[in-house]
């Protein structure tokens, strides 16, 4: 039985962490959290996340938590040197930097597109770009290859992709043609799409 355990839940950004797995491909299994409206988290599960939230990843006795520190922890234990750059190359910081704006910048950008947020006491409004100046920044990035560090594909591309194929399917994010030719070649990857089959089972919204 594997040591590494990803507790999920469906149709969730479970989805991020499952797709770093699969492009690892170490040997891992899931246990899937009711997240329904009203359903009780089990306490077990309480006690490795107290959030109650998804994703979180054991390994053994280590347990990690957000989907930015799982796909950190996972790149640097199993995937070391391919899709997390060594520590001594130059791309490491750029790649950490993208690591972290996918949750920081990009993913609150979608999330409050349209929105009139209040100034805070003092003038000072939110702390991330707005979102077209956000898809800006992002579009200028990957004229330097097809993914986020040139030629090379990371888990930077897995924490930006999946965030950016989100907002892209609720329509939250506009179209764009650069970046939506780089969700399509990210959803061509193999690994995408059987994390995708994990978290979209076919029998999840049955015909009715």
């Amino acid at each position: 039985m594997s040591d590494l355990v990803l507790y999920r839940g469906v149709a969730t950004r479970s989805f991020t962490a499952l797709w770093m797995l699969e492009e690892l491909g170490v040997a891992y299994r899931t246990e899937l959290i009711d997240r329904r409206p009203g359903a009780a988290r089990p306490e077990p599960y309480l006690r490795l996340n107290p959030t109650g939230e998804v994703p979180t990843l054991t390994d053994g006795e280590a347990v990690v938590r957000e989907t930015p520190a799982i796909c950190l922890y996972l790149g640097d234990r199993h995937g070391y040197g391919t899709l997390a750059p060594r520590i001594e190359d130059p791309r490491r910081g750029d790649y950490l930097s993208w690591m972290v704006w996918s949750t920081a910048a990009l993913d609150p950008a979608r999330a409050t597109a349209g929105v009139t947020l209040p100034l805070k006491p003092g003038g000072w409004g939110a702390g991330w770009r707005p979102l077209l100046e956000a898809m800006r920044i992002l579009a200028e990035a990957l004229a330097h290859g097809p993914y986020l560090l040139g030629e090379t594909f990371t888990a930077a591309d897995i924490m930006v992709g999946a965030t950016l194929a989100m907002g892209r399917h609720t329509g939250e994010i506009p179209a764009d043609p650069v970046l939506d030719a780089y969700v399509q070649r990210l959803e061509a990857r193999p690994a995408n799409q059987r994390a995708g089959a994990l978290n979209w089972p076919p029998d999840l919204f049955p015909p009715a």
